[in-house]
């Protein structure tokens, strides 16, 4: 299985891998997270419950702005229940980590019900632990596909990147 590709340009990169939907964040667009609200909502139309979520924050990445910050946990509150598992991944470091540590907390404490959540330091072990947590697939989420799909992502916003330079 491979990822299903739903956008890429400078902003964000997003698709689905199975019931995980992966979004890597290199700035913030209130356009992209409109289409990170239309994707989770259709990826829980498409398969119902148990769907999760893997955000890779890039470093230097700027944290969201309070308009974006509510589009993000609004799928939470309107589908409580509906997502089993949320990864954060910041590769950064320091200060930066901290805050986007920080920020990643608070909206999870918004949303209506509890979402089984973790911040990560890496893809890696984001995707360790969505591979244990996510719910009502066939069989298991396979963490190697996980971290290939967000290489895959990366991957095209370089190439998005260098076309449109």
């Amino acid at each position: 299985m491979t990822v299903e590709v739903r956008l890429v340009n400078d902003i964000c990169a997003m698709g689905w891998v199975d019931r995980l939907n992966i979004a890597v964040w290199r700035s913030n667009g209130v356009a992209e997270a409109h289409t990170y609200y239309r994707e989770m909502k259709a990826g829980i139309s498409r398969f119902g419950w148990g769907i999760g979520h893997l955000a890779v924050i890039e470093p230097g990445t700027p944290l969201p702005p309070p308009e974006i910050r509510k589009l993000i946990v609004r799928v939470f509150n309107e589908y409580p229940g509906a997502v089993s598992a949320v990864s954060v991944a910041c590769e950064g470091q320091g200060f930066f980590a901290s805050a986007v540590r920080s920020v990643a907390t608070g909206l999870m404490m918004l949303a209506s019900t509890p979402v089984t959540f973790r911040l990560s330091g890496s893809v890696v072990d984001s995707a360790a632990f969505l591979s244990k947590h996510m719910t009502a697939g066939p069989a298991p989420l396979d963490a190697a596909l996980v971290v290939s799909a967000v290489q895959e992502l990366r991957h095209r916003m370089r190439v998005n990147v260098a076309r449109s330079a």
